[in-house]
């Protein structure tokens, strides 16, 4: 039997954060996007999966001129992503919506996808949506923690329970046939707003659609 999604997995519970603590994940791009978004064209179209307030979109639409679609199923979270990018007057939609049912009828030049909880059955789904919403030759940049981290030397933040950290050798096997797939696992110091601040075992893929 398949374990039930927990609390932490519900629009409620991430509604709430985002009304409580102010910017839960910072206002800075996610670090590793940041370092490769070279790789992505300019002035391309670009999907965040579980995108919250949708800062490291704002920040691509700002340096690169892409124009962002922000999925979240937190509408306290993408209300804040819409007031951004209207202050910022940059592009960006807004969908809410669970990426475990979401069924979009279009694709991406680039998929984002980043500290993503999800259980080992939906992240199977996941890896399906992203190979199925980027276009041919377009990017998926995927960041995680890897299951390293609950007995490593590392600071106590993220998930905490295995079966929310992503195992590298899953990635590989979920991108094997794509175009080009690298997928590392590393020790990094996250400075990713209050909650994701720390030393961590994470597992970063870059994949290329064939």
């Amino acid at each position: 039997m398949s374990t039930p999604p927990r609390a932490s997995s519900q629009p409620g519970f991430w509604d709430v954060r985002y009304e409580r603590e102010d910017h839960l994940f910072g206002t800075a791009p996610n670090a590793f996007v940041a370092a490769e978004a070279s790789r992505i064209s300019p002035n391309s179209d670009v999907v965040a999966l579980g995108a919250g307030e949708g800062r490291t979109l704002l920040w691509l639409a700002r340096t690169h001129g892409h124009r962002g679609t922000a999925v979240d199923f937190s509408g306290r979270a993408l209300a804040t992503a819409a007031r951004w990018a209207q202050e910022y007057e940059v592009p960006l939609d807004t969908v809410r919506a669970d990426v475990r049912t979401w069924r979009p009828e279009r694709r991406w030049d680039a998929a984002l996808v980043t500290f993503l909880q999800l259980l080992p059955e939906e992240r199977a789904g996941l890896y399906r949506l992203l190979r199925r919403i980027v276009r041919p030759g377009g990017w998926i940049l995927g960041e995680w923690f890897r299951p390293a981290h609950l007995h490593g030397p590392y600071d106590r933040l993220g998930p905490n329970r295995a079966d929310r950290m992503v195992p590298p050798t899953e990635v590989r096997a979920a991108f094997a046939q794509e175009q080009q797939a690298r997928c590392t696992a590393a020790d990094v110091n996250l400075r990713e707003g209050p909650r994701l601040k720390g030393h961590a075992a994470v597992v970063r893929s870059i994949v290329q659609r064939a």
